[in-house]
């Protein structure tokens, strides 16, 4: 049975190998086709990475003299940050400002008395109000738990609630507003009152507020007059305005008032006329006989007239005093406003004992008029008032450049035209708020062109050199990215495209465009921006980086050009020059527009990956044109192998059966 075989399936003539070695020998045009092939494979991934390199490029341009180009970003330096902060916009103009923070705004936030901890809340109806908003809702009765989770769940996010553990034994309910400002403030109705009450969070106020009345004060011969309410104290009059019933000034107590100063027109002084000199009589005459003998005129010697002085001019803003108990208390100086304006004077600027507000107008062109003067604990909610106010709500009081202004946020974005102010705590000394360009990202933005500009070049070179050494100078390539540079150093070296994309690029980098600072800001060396910007070629160092085009930044030469030029600067990335409101010129600007042809749908770029994408197509169709022929190249083989082995065995069998033959009828 060994001696059996099957031609094509089995063979002692070593067939097999034979048909193995043919069809490696035909291979070779295959291989030679799928090196081709991993070739143009090569050489577009090349191409795509260019393509992200020249888009990257084209949009580290665009940022620059695009329409959200950073030289128009601004930033709001404040010198106080724990005080004041703010956020500028590209709206903003640059400007310096002087602001104090009296008050920030405030809200309501009150804390229970030490409650046990099974205190039960009563069921029925709970009411809130904050400001000119009010919630209710049924509560069923619970812990303080089961109430603060109601007021947070049922109150639209206008209150917040929470329970802490004062003691091992005891618990406080804390209930807030979410609302700044002296309108928002937290008072309770129907249930919530009687919980409050009853929690110890609200206690009955014993002197809620006082209206301080100014009529009856007019005295027009005196400079006093009153008119719907409102006190008019003239230029040199002064008044007291006293109160009904002199109040005891308790710490949460609160003077406040409406006022307003006229600015009056200044005194036009006529040209003093010196005086007559005394009257004299006329002089005595005498007739006789026809002769009129006249007396001699009256000499009379006059002393030198000198003119008198004019009146001397007083601002005097220091007008308000408080009396009572035995003293005089000056109160806050006022600010000039065409408006009223509120001012509030706390419990601590107070005497214990309020009598008497004066007022007096030392001005001798200033009008003041007054209206709506109250004392008034600012805690109390009605009848009410918190017992323990952690915070209670109140308007943010800041003077910006000698005005006073009052906001309901500290989040006040209508004050400065561009700028939302954020303020973070009270202080007496004004704060210098700077509004001024962005420079840092200016700076950084000018940085991450010259990057991306240096990288393309190096791409490029890489590409286009076998010298090892352009992988090696490239700082700024990760070991990885170096490993696999030199995979495709020198892939299209010589290629005509890549050499004239560079040398354009450095030529436009090199170029002068126009600016309105003519001559002083024409060229990027001006602004610190060259292929030598740290002057080490004139110290005798050799680095050959230079010599390939790349570019430095000094940035100290370009903080001083931007301080000094921010206008030049951007105008040498992209500017109008012919003044039609269209960017045409600049340096980014021309990158930009040169580097569109090699980007855009039909471009050189687009145009390269298309036909490699052809000669890519076309070679796989052949290596599967050419595996089909290696496929039946083989089985031909086989078939043809088979049949020479049959005939073989057909020969050695015929071979055999004559020597069979021969022997049996050999003698």
């Amino acid at each position: 049975m060994s001696d059996i075989t099957i031609p094509g399936v089995t063979s002692k003539y070593d067939t097999d190998k034979t048909i193995k070695a043919l069809v490696e020998a035909e291979r070779i045009p295959l291989q030679r086709m799928e090196k081709d092939r991993e070739a143009y494979q090569n050489q577009k991934q090349q191409w795509l990475k260019l393509n992200t390199r020249l888009a990257t490029l084209k949009e580290s341009a665009q940022e620059l003299y695009g329409f959200q180009n950073p030289f128009n970003e601004k930033i709001a330096v404040s010198s106080a940050e724990k005080i004041l902060r703010g956020v500028a916009t590209r709206a903003a103009q640059e400007a310096e400002k002087k602001i104090v923070v009296r008050q920030v705004a405030s809200r309501d936030r009150f804390i229970s008395r030490s409650l046990t901890k099974d205190f039960r809340a009563p069921a029925g109806t709970y009411l809130f109000r904050v400001g000119d908003s009010e919630v209710s809702f049924s509560f069923p009765g619970g812990s303080l738990q089961d109430l603060a989770a109601a007021i947070n769940a049922k109150t639209d996010s206008l209150l917040e609630a929470s329970v802490v553990d004062d003691t091992a034994n005891t618990q406080v309910i804390v209930i807030e507003s979410t609302r700044t400002g002296a309108r928002q403030r937290l008072s309770f109705g129907e249930q919530a009152l009687s919980f409050a009450r009853e929690a110890g969070i609200l206690e009955p106020s014993p002197q809620a507020v006082q209206q301080i009345s100014v009529t009856g004060l007019s005295q027009p011969e005196k400079g006093l007059t009153v008119t719907d309410g409102v006190l008019t104290v003239n230029p040199g009059a002064e008044t007291l305005i006293p109160l009904a019933v002199p109040a005891q000034v308790l710490p949460n107590m609160v003077l406040e008032l409406e006022i307003r100063t006229r600015l009056l027109p200044e005194q036009a002084f006529e040209a003093a006329i010196p005086p007559p000199g005394p009257s004299l009589p006329e002089v005595g005459v005498i007739e006789y006989e026809g002769i009129t003998v006249e007396s001699a005129p009256w000499s009379i010697e006059l002393p030198d007239w000198k003119p008198p002085e004019p009146p001397v001019r007083v601002d005097d803003l220091q007008l308000l005093f408080a009396s009572g108990a035995g003293q005089t208390l000056p109160l806050p100086e006022i600010s000039d406003s065409n408006e009223f304006v509120s001012l509030r004077v706390p419990a601590a600027q107070l005497p214990a004992l309020l009598e008497a507000l004066e007022l007096r107008n030392r001005n001798t062109h200033r009008a003041v008029e007054i209206r709506n003067i109250r004392l008034f604990d600012q805690t109390a909610r009605g009848e009410f008032r918190p017992v323990h106010p952690l915070e209670t709500a109140g308007d943010a009081v800041l003077e910006v450049d000698g005005v006073e202004v009052v906001r309901e946020q500290n989040d006040i974005d209508d004050l400065i035209p561009g700028v939302t102010l954020n303020l973070l705590s009270s202080s007496a000394e004004p704060v210098s708020l700077s509004i001024q360009r962005d420079q840092e990202l200016i700076k950084n933005s000018v940085i991450n062109f010259v990057g991306t500009y240096n990288r393309l070049l190096t791409q490029v070179d890489i590409l286009t050199r076998r010298d090892e050494s352009v992988i090696q100078d490239a700082q700024f390539l990760s070991e990885d990215e170096r490993e696999k540079a030199y995979s495709y150093l020198g892939l299209f070296q010589g290629n005509i495209t890549l050499m004239q994309l560079k040398s354009t690029l450095q030529r436009m980098m090199m170029n002068s465009y126009p600016t309105t600072g003519g001559r002083e800001m024409a060229l990027l060396a001006q602004i610190g921006i060259a292929t030598d910007a740290s002057g080490a070629a004139r110290t005798g160092a050799l680095d050959k980086t230079r010599l390939r085009g790349y570019l430095e930044m000094n940035e100290n030469n370009f903080d001083q050009a931007l301080a000094a030029h921010a206008t030049w600067v951007r105008e040498l990335f992209g500017s109008d020059k012919d003044k039609d409101l269209i960017i045409d010129s600049g340096v980014a600007f021309s990158l930009d527009t040169y580097l569109r042809s090699y980007l855009e749908t039909g471009g050189i770029i687009s145009n390269r990956l298309t036909n490699l994408d052809n000669l890519i197509s076309r070679k796989e169709n052949e290596i599967a044109d050419y595996n089909e022929h290696l496929v039946e190249y083989e089985s031909e083989l086989r078939r043809k192998y088979g049949i020479m082995e049959g005939a073989l065995d057909s020969l050695e069998q015929s071979s055999k059966a004559l020597d069979n033959f021969n022997k049996q009828n050999s003698p």
